[in-house]
């Protein structure tokens, strides 16, 4: 018995054809769109983590201390002052060392406080040769400052009494750590013992 059927024309088939090709084209499209956005993300993170890791700030030369007390034993010593400077390592940006953009800490074997304030009186930084403003540049110096002897009995943890004021000083054989913490890069840690003193300015490697 005959069968009548009936048959795909080519017109049929280009349509489907051209159909299956947008689709792959507009798939393609979007797979290469995501790649692109991921690769240029990817970048990015590793371009901020390669500041992040790499300290901006650099100290130069050594550290003066100043000290208290030098007359007699060393247990009574006090380091009362520090002086150091600062400049900006090799192919760095510009960091800004206003108390708003960085943070700076103080820690001894007794306790732990915050330095850099907006009353400038614990820590300052003063250009040597810069413009006149707080960012550090290529080629620039900066003075920093510390005075311990400002720093409150209660503005460190644990608190301080009156009565144990010396517990705020790191002492001769002790060692003390002040990090400087900019708002782009790693910190810069100064962490060093303090050896027998005999005199009231010293510098310490």
């Amino acid at each position: 018995m005959p069968m009548n059927r009936k048959a795909m024309t080519g017109l049929e088939t280009a349509i489907i054809l051209v159909a299956f090709v947008i689709t792959a084209a507009a798939f393609a499209f979007v797979v290469l769109n995501m790649g692109f956005l991921t690769a240029e993300k990817a970048q990015s993170v590793i371009g901020s983590g390669m500041r992040e890791a790499s300290s901006a700030l650099l100290t130069d030369s050594g550290i003066v201390a100043q000290f208290s007390n030098v007359t007699g034993d060393q247990s009574d010593i006090c380091l009362v002052k520090l002086t150091f400077y600062l400049k900006l390592s090799q192919g760095n940006e510009p960091v800004d060392l206003g108390d708003g953009n960085m943070v700076v800490t103080y820690t001894n074997l007794r306790c732990h406080g915050e330095l850099y304030e907006s009353n400038g009186t614990i820590m300052t930084v003063t250009g040597v040769n810069g413009d006149g403003d707080q960012l550090l540049e290529d080629g620039e110096k900066y003075k920093a400052v510390i005075d311990f002897t400002e720093l409150a009995i209660d503005g460190v943890d644990p608190a301080v009494t009156a009565g144990n004021r010396p517990n705020l000083y790191a002492h001769p054989y002790e060692e003390f750590r002040v990090e400087l913490r900019p708002s782009l890069g790693a910190v810069l840690t100064i962490e060093k013992p303090v050896p027998a003193v005999y005199s009231t300015i010293m510098v310490i490697d």
